[in-house]
C-alpha cells in the first residue's frame, strides 16, 4: 500500500511548537530569530530524507509487483501449455524392402525416429529430433522458435530444416511415395536440413502471404561440390547400403561470403470452396566457394514449386486429389568443365479416397528428372507408380515401382526396374506426424 503524509499540517504543527516552547520572545531577539531558521532549516531537510525514503519504498513496492505479475503470467502460460512441464514424446519407425531388376532385394530400418517438442516458456518453444539407421544414431534436429514476437515475425535457429522448396523440407517418412525424388538429391542435397537461422515476415494480406530469409553454414548434405558426390539411390544409401545423412558442415569457422543465404517467398489461398492452391519461390546463394585450390566461385540454386489440391466438400477428409511439382534450378562453375547451369525437377499427381470399411487409400504417380551438375546434358529419369493404405492415422503400408533411365551412368541403381514395399508407424505424440497436405 503506498504511503503519504499531510505535508503542510505536520509542518506548520512543528512550527507552531517551536515558536511556542523555543522562542518566547521572538521579537526583536535576533539569536532567537537564527535558532528558528536552523531549525526550520534542519526540519526541512529531515523532511525531503523522509521523502526520499518514501519514494524508494514505493518504487520497490512497484517492482515486486512486476515480479509477482510476471510469475502469474508464467503460471498460466503453463497452465495453458502444460508441454512446458511435460513435453510432447514421440517416434516414427519406417522400414521397407527393396529389389532392383535381377539382383537380391534387402531390408532397411529407414529410420526411427525420435521427437521431442515442447513450449520453453510464453516466448518460445524447441524441438528435436534424434534418428538412428542402419548407420547408427544422429541428432537430426534441435531448434528453438519465437512464438509472441510483434509485426507477425517468427525467428528459428539451430539445426533444422531450411525453407528451400517443399518436399526437401519434408523427413523421409512424410513424403507422399517411398523415396526421395532423385532430382531434390542432387540439386538441393538431399532433405534441407541445415544450421544457422531464419526469419520469417507473415505479411498483412487478406491470404496467406510469407516471405522468410536465412543465414546458414550450407543448406543440404553435400556443399554443392557437383553430382558426383550427391549421388544417392533412391533408398537413401550409398552403393553398398549404407546411410549417407550427412549435414551441413557445423563448427567450422567461415568468412561471411563462405555462408549460405536464402530468400522464399511462400502464399497459399483458396480458388473456390474446394480448390485451393499453394505457390513457392526459393533462392539459396553462397558468395564463395571452392572450386579448386586456386579459385573460388559463386553458387545459386533456385526453386520453384506449385501445388494444386482439390477436396470435395461432400466427401470425407481425406478424399480428394492433388497435383503438385516442383522446378529446380543450379548455377555453379567447375573445375574441369567450367560454369554449369542445370535444371530439373519432379511432378506428382495423386488420388485420395476413403472407403468406409477398408481404411484410407492413395493412388499416385512420380515423374523425376534429375540431371547431372557437372555435364547438364545427361539426365537420370524415372516413372513410378504407388499405392498407399492408411488403416489408421499412425499407420501406413505402401508399395512402389519405380522404372529408370539413366544417362549419368554413375551408378546402376538408377536404371531398370525397382520395387520397394514400405511399412511405416507412429508411437505417441510425434510432433510433425504426417502430412495431409502433400
Amino acid at each position: 500500500m503506498r504511503r503519504s503524509l499531510a505535508m503542510p499540517g505536520f509542518i506548520l504543527g512543528c512550527a507552531a511548537w517551536v515558536m511556542s516552547g523555543a522562542v518566547p520572545g521572538i521579537a526583536g531577539a535576533d539569536e532567537s530569530v537564527d535558532a528558528l531558521k536552523r531549525q526550520l532549516t534542519e526540519m526541512q531537510e529531515n523532511m525531503d530524507e523522509l521523502k526520499e525514503r518514501i519514494h524508494r519504498l514505493e518504487e520497490e513496492e512497484e517492482t515486486e509487483t512486476q515480479r509477482v505479475t510476471r510469475v502469474e503470467d508464467s503460471v498460466k502460460a503453463i497452465q495453458k501449455s502444460p508441454s512446458i512441464v511435460n513435453p510432447s514424446i514421440g517416434m516414427v519407425i519406417d522400414t521397407s524392402f527393396g529389389r532392383r531388376g535381377e539382383d537380391k532385394g534387402s531390408f532397411h530400418l529407414r529410420s526411427a525416429e525420435l521427437g521431442i517438442a515442447a513450449e520453453v516458456d510464453p516466448y518460445a518453444r524447441a524441438h528435436a529430433f534424434i534418428v538412428a539407421t542402419d548407420d547408427g544414431i544422429e541428432l537430426e534436429e534441435a531448434a528453438v522458435t519465437t512464438t509472441s514476437l510483434p509485426y507477425n515475425l517468427t525467428g528459428q535457429a539451430g539445426r533444422f530444416f531450411a525453407a528451400f522448396g517443399r518436399l526437401a523440407q519434408f523427413h523421409q517418412h512424410e513424403l507422399p511415395f517411398v523415396n526421395t525424388p532423385l532430382s531434390i538429391n542432387r540439386m538441393v542435397g538431399g532433405e534441407a536440413l541445415a544450421t544457422g537461422t531464419q526469419w520469417t515476415w507473415l505479411l498483412p494480406t487478406p491470404f496467406y502471404l510469407a516471405l522468410t530469409g536465412g543465414v546458414y553454414n550450407d543448406i543440404g548434405h553435400t556443399h554443392g561440390h557437383g553430382a558426383h558426390e550427391e549421388d544417392e539411390d533412391e533408398e537413401g544409401h550409398d552403393e553398398e547400403g549404407h546411410d549417407e545423412h550427412q549435414h551441413a558442415e557445423g563448427g567450422t569457422a567461415r568468412f561471411l561470403s563462405e555462408l549460405t543465404y536464402l530468400a522464399r517467398l511462400h502464399t497459399f489461398f483458396d480458388l473456390t470452396d474446394t480448390f485451393n492452391l499453394e505457390l513457392g519461390s526459393s533462392l539459396a546463394y553462397t558468395p564463395r566457394m571452392d572450386v579448386d585450390e586456386d579459385s573460388t566461385d559463386d553458387r545459386s540454386r533456385f526453386g520453384l514449386d506449385l501445388t494444386f489440391r482439390h477436396r470435395p466438400l461432400t466427401a470425407d477428409l481425406y478424399e480428394g486429389f492433388t497435383l503438385a511439382g516442383e522446378l529446380f534450378g543450379n548455377d555453379q562453375r567447375f573445375h574441369d568443365v567450367g560454369r554449369q547451369k542445370a535444371w530439373g525437377g519432379y511432378a506428382y499427381a495423386q488420388l485420395d479416397f476413403n472407403p468406409e470399411i477398408l481404411g484410407r487409400w492413395n493412388l499416385g504417380l512420380l515423374l523425376d528428372v534429375a540431371p547431372d551438375l557437372e555435364k547438364p546434358a545427361a539426365k537420370t529419369r524415372s516413372l513410378s507408380p504407388y499405392i498407399s493404405w492408411w488403416p489408421s492415422e499412425f499407420h501406413r503400408l505402401r508399395l512402389q515401382y519405380t522404372h529408370g533411365w539413366d544417362k549419368v551412368m554413375e551408378t546402376p541403381d538408377h536404371r531398370g526396374s525397382q520395387i520397394y514395399l514400405q511399412w511405416t508407424a507412429v508411437l505417441g505424440s510425434h510432433s510433425h506426424g504426417f502430412r495431409e497436405r502433400q
